[in-house]
C-alpha cells in the first residue's frame, strides 16, 4: 500500500463520507417537502372543488326560490296619477303636513 493509497482513505473518511451524508440528507428534505406541497396543492384543490360545488347548490336553491308565479303588470296613466296625488296632497292637508318641493339637482358650473 502506497502513500497515495493511504491518503485517498483518509480522503474517503474524514471528507468523502460526510458529504455523502449531507447530501443525502438534503436529497431526503426535498423529496419530503416536495411531497408536503403536493399534499397541500390536493386539498386546496379538494377544498375549492367542494366551495364551488356549495356555491352552485346555494345558486340552484336561490333560482328555485325566486321562481314564481308571473304577474301581468300595467302602465298606471298619467291622469291615474295625477288623481293619486290629489287625493295624497288632500289627506296631507287633513293631517297638516306640507308638501316640500322636489329637490333637483346643483346646475354644474365649471371653475376657470
Amino acid at each position: 500500500m502506497g502513500f497515495l493509497d493511504f491518503l485517498f482513505i483518509l480522503f474517503l473518511i474524514f471528507i468523502g463520507i460526510p458529504l455523502f451524508k449531507v447530501g443525502f440528507k438534503i436529497y431526503r428534505m426535498q423529496k419530503e417537502a416536495k411531497k408536503a406541497f403536493s399534499q397541500f396543492n390536493k386539498q386546496q384543490q379538494q377544498r375549492a372543488e367542494e366551495y364551488e360545488s356549495q356555491q352552485r347548490r346555494q345558486q340552484q336553491h336561490q333560482r328555485r326560490k325566486s321562481m314564481g308565479e308571473y304577474i301581468d303588470f300595467e302602465d298606471i296613466s298619467d291622469l291615474q296619477q295625477a288623481s293619486s296625488t290629489k287625493s295624497h296632497q288632500s289627506s296631507s292637508k287633513k293631517s297638516r303636513i306640507k308638501d316640500e318641493p322636489l329637490i333637483t339637482d346643483a346646475e354644474w358650473e365649471e371653475i376657470k
